[in-house]
């Protein structure tokens, strides 16, 4: 597939992985564009800037990693969506330091899969790797969640799943591209950063959205309780940026918790978290 990487177009193995593109240290960011827009660019740009200084970066030094101008963007998505044959895509960029203090940024795309409206977790043996600072960078190679990845696709092929990673105390972490919360009848839940998760932005986002509507929410290192009402995925690339849970499994495949038939609260700030998120769309492309 064709990539851009600074000025250029050059050729890499379709799907290639981070650590495909670069085999040592990076940061990436992936977000959805749909129709030519992006939403809350501003908080992965944020998110990246926040970790640039651990590699030796100066995040107004990049070259698109802390921009929103169409004009910068729109020949490099529309060249690189022409070359895959798509119109929605996937878009992941990837900062990669230099040894004169700048950096060797690409952009690749990949197919957007199409929206479910729910989502099934798989409970994974593949812990969750204790991160090398906190917060968490989005950072290649990203072997452990790669891991994770591979576990999940040894127990289903279905589209509409995730995989749920444990820290090695057994704590709920994160999904493997995604970030959990869950509803027990009187407020939500988050897993807490000491987890090892990353500071997911469609999280911190439905933070903020429980916080305006002062709907009560913690964050936990536990493990995920059998009890709860419902259970949320938060993604910045699923539309809307969630997806309501319905089933979670076992690894060996059996049901270990059911979604009820009362998911108002979860459907209402799914809604909200929609809206938020529309109101923050940018055209790139």
């Amino acid at each position: 597939m064709l990539a851009w990487r600074n000025g250029e177009y050059v050729t890499v193995p379709d799907g290639a992985t981070v650590a495909q593109i670069h085999e040592g240290s990076s940061l990436f960011e992936t977000f959805a564009l749909r129709a030519g827009h992006v939403e809350c660019l501003a908080d992965h740009w944020q998110r990246l800037a926040l970790s640039c200084p651990r590699i030796g970066l100066s995040a107004q030094k990049l070259i698109l990693g802390q921009s929103t101008d169409r004009a910068k963007w729109s020949p490099i998505l529309q060249k690189l969506l022409s070359a895959a044959g798509l119109t929605d895509a996937i878009v992941r960029l990837i900062v990669v330091p230099r040894d004169d203090g700048l950096s060797t940024e690409w952009v690749t795309l990949r197919p957007l899969p199409e929206a479910a409206p729910t989502t099934d977790l798989f409970l994974l043996k593949t812990a969750r790797d204790k991160p090398e600072w906190l917060p968490r960078p989005k950072s290649g190679p990203w072997k452990n969640s790669a891991a994770a990845w591979k576990e999940l696709k040894s127990l289903t092929d279905r589209a509409n799943v995730e995989g749920v990673q444990l820290d090695v105390e057994g704590n709920v972490s994160e999904c493997t591209r995604s970030a959990l919360a869950w509803w027990d009848g009187h407020q939500w839940s988050l897993p807490a950063g000491s987890t090892g998760c990353l500071p997911s932005t469609a999280a911190n986002q439905f933070k903020g959205v429980l916080s305006q509507a002062k709907v009560p929410f913690q964050e936990v290192a536990a493990p995920l309780p059998g009890a709860v009402e419902s259970i949320l995925v938060l993604r910045s690339t699923l539309l809307g940026g969630s997806s309501l849970v319905q089933k979670v499994f076992s690894a060996d495949g059996k049901v270990c918790w059911q979604a009820g038939s009362n998911q108002a609260q979860a459907k209402a700030q799914q809604e909200a978290l929609r809206a938020w998120r529309a109101q923050r769309s940018i055209n790139l492309a």
